[in-house]
């Protein structure tokens, strides 16, 4: 009787540790795909200021910049996403 209850006991810790972790995960998860649409609207309003700021012939030159400045951040990122693994 006493193992059963020790089974019961351990079984309902590791199912409210299970309900944490998923709580944790989904919010994990909400949090990137914030952090993903205000990535994507940070990124065309920049290009919107682009477009705003400077005269018609340069802005493929700055939009060419702004794009290498933003490839160069994300595979810097990723190189340190797998590094860290």
């Amino acid at each position: 009787m006493i193992e059963t209850e020790e089974l019961n006991s351990e079984t309902k810790r590791a199912k409210g540790s299970d309900l944490g972790e998923n709580f944790k995960k989904g919010v994990f998860l909400i949090a990137m795909l914030l952090l993903l649409v205000a990535t994507f609207q940070l990124y065309f309003s920049v290009t919107r200021v682009i477009d705003i700021w400077f005269e018609y012939q340069y802005i493929p030159i700055f939009t060419a910049v702004y794009n290498l400045i933003v490839l160069f951040v994300s595979l810097y990122i990723i190189r340190l996403y797998i590094i860290k693994r």
